[in-house]
């Protein structure tokens, strides 16, 4: 069923993304931001004017005015959000300010980077030109800078000397060269970035050590590199990003010991405080904050006995995610983390009705969603990546339930590592033995060569197609069954 929360959902995507392919030119925004307020207006207008209509009327008029404002949204978040600089850009030699996020590190050509947010505070120009300034720009980091600033962490102060680029969408980036630490984080800061740095130094001589702490923190500083390139070349890469899988499993353990003493409801409230403190020591990472967000949307839903749709959840957590973290829309994790979810929700049940009595049901229902999520972030891998792999359909039969278990373990061997007893070496021998079987998998499937996918169109279209395809037959064996009966 098609509800008006779906409906702004689309309209914000085709806003947001619908501008990314506009030149950066302020007037066609304008124009564009004009129009889709007008459509907005006009809808509301009609809604008003047709009350005495039919319901059928008034449900489209509803859908109708959902989409347009949508789109305005999606085009108020989508345009490049310019920080004050109180200077012109290419004169600014060195900026300062604090710290938003964990520094993330990748691998360039170049060797390792990091970026992060910086909360501007002032800019200093060649000379002794210093001026206030504010708003938020990403800075990318040299691999030299990296520990210290792990070290400090989020909410610490920093100075930064480089030069501004202009990024593809018409945002302002700083490409740093030297980094300074000018004042630690707050307190509360320290103490975070204390517990992470703690966890790490328990755990860094085990082997397993880097898996654990990668799927339960996000810390990926000590994560075998060739293991997390082949759980790319397998099709799993998923696995490692922390999302509605892995606070699954945490919130799922925590609803086992809290569900039957205090019953739903508190469950539910205890759940969310605990995923919101998870949140803050792990850090912000898009597809995270989607499940989260999600979270906190079906706990509010059972709050207030509320009738339950998982499409409109995600599409409600699509929009308010868009429009509060405006900045994360664009990246890979993002926007594979949604479609993936959408084409679960939407085709694994039409897909597991066609392998229904061909194999068990926990098999046909994992191949279903794996095959689903697949078609839905097929275009998205194609655009990103130029190729598909659907060994990761299989593969993510036997990883994605191994990597449930090991995610399970680590959390227990965390648990035990603050008690004086010896448990943590008892645990850590299954945990190596679970933790080598994955490899072992990740590795053979690796082998498995990619299929070239450089048209993005083409791949799109046949995701459309095959959509509407399964759908339709969906829907007429629905039909055929119930007229039998």
């Amino acid at each position: 069923m098609i509800t008006p929360a779906i409906c702004t959902a689309v309209g914000t995507a085709a806003g947001y993304y619908g501008i990314a392919l506009l030149p950066p030119g302020v007037l066609t925004r304008c124009t564009i931001g004009f129009l889709a307020v007008y459509a907005g207006s006009i809808g509301a207008v009609r809604a008003l004017l047709v009350l005495s209509a039919s319901r059928k009327n008034r449900a489209a008029i509803l859908l109708f005015t959902s989409a347009a404002i949508g789109v305005f949204i999606g085009f108020a978040a989508g345009k490049p959000n310019l920080p004050g600089l109180g200077l012109p850009s290419e004169k600014i030699a060195a900026i300062y300010g604090t710290l938003r996020d964990d520094p993330r590190s990748f691998l360039t050509e170049h060797g390792e980077q990091a970026r992060g947010t910086l909360a501007l505070k002032r800019v200093k120009g060649f000379g002794k030109v210093e001026v206030s300034a504010k708003g938020d720009v990403l800075v990318f980091f040299p691999e030299g800078a990296i520990p210290r600033l792990k070290e400090f962490g989020r909410g610490c102060e920093v100075y930064i000397e480089g030069t501004f680029l202009e990024g593809r969408r018409g945002e302002l980036l700083f490409s740093a060269k030297s980094t300074h630490i000018t004042r630690a984080a707050p307190r509360i800061e320290q103490f975070r970035t204390g517990l992470r740095a703690n966890l790490v130094e328990r755990f860094s001589r085990f082997t397993w050590s880097g898996l654990g702490l990668a799927l339960l923190l996000g810390i990926k500083d000590n994560l075998d590199s060739t293991l997390s390139k082949r759980y790319q070349e397998a099709g799993c890469s998923h696995v490692l990003a922390l999302s509605g899988m892995h606070l699954a499993i945490v919130s799922a353990a925590l609803a086992f010991f809290l569900k039957k003493p205090l019953g739903l409801r508190a469950a539910a409230i205890i759940g969310a405080v605990f995923i919101m403190a998870y949140i803050y020591l792990v850090g912000s990472l898009p597809s995270l904050n989607r499940a989260a967000l999600m979270y906190l949307l079906g706990t509010f839903v059972i709050l207030f006995n509320l009738p339950k749709n998982t499409l409109s959840i995600l599409s409600m957590t699509f929009v308010l995610q868009i429009v509060f973290q405006r900045h994360e829309g664009m990246s890979i994790s993002f926007v594979l983390s949604y479609l993936a979810l959408f084409g679960i929700l939407v085709l694994s049940k039409p897909i597991y009705g066609f392998f229904r009595g061909w194999m068990p049901d926990p098999l046909g229902q994992s191949l279903a969603a794996s095959m689903a999520a697949f078609l839905w972030t097929a275009a998205a891998s194609a655009a990103f990546f130029s190729v598909l792999r659907p060994i990761g359909i299989i593969a993510g039969l036997i990883i994605t339930p191994l990597t449930s278990l090991f995610m399970i373990g680590t959390m227990l061997a965390m648990a035990v590592s603050f008690s004086s007893l010896p448990l943590l070496s008892l645990l850590s021998k299954p945990l190596s033995l679970v933790y080598a079987v994955i490899s072992r998998c990740v590795t053979w499937a690796s082998f498995s060569p990619p299929l070239p996918a450089s048209n993005t169109t083409l791949v799109l279209l046949i995701t459309l197609a095959l959509t509407g395809l399964v759908l339709s037959a969906d829907k007429l064996k629905f039909r055929r069954r119930w007229r039998s009966e």
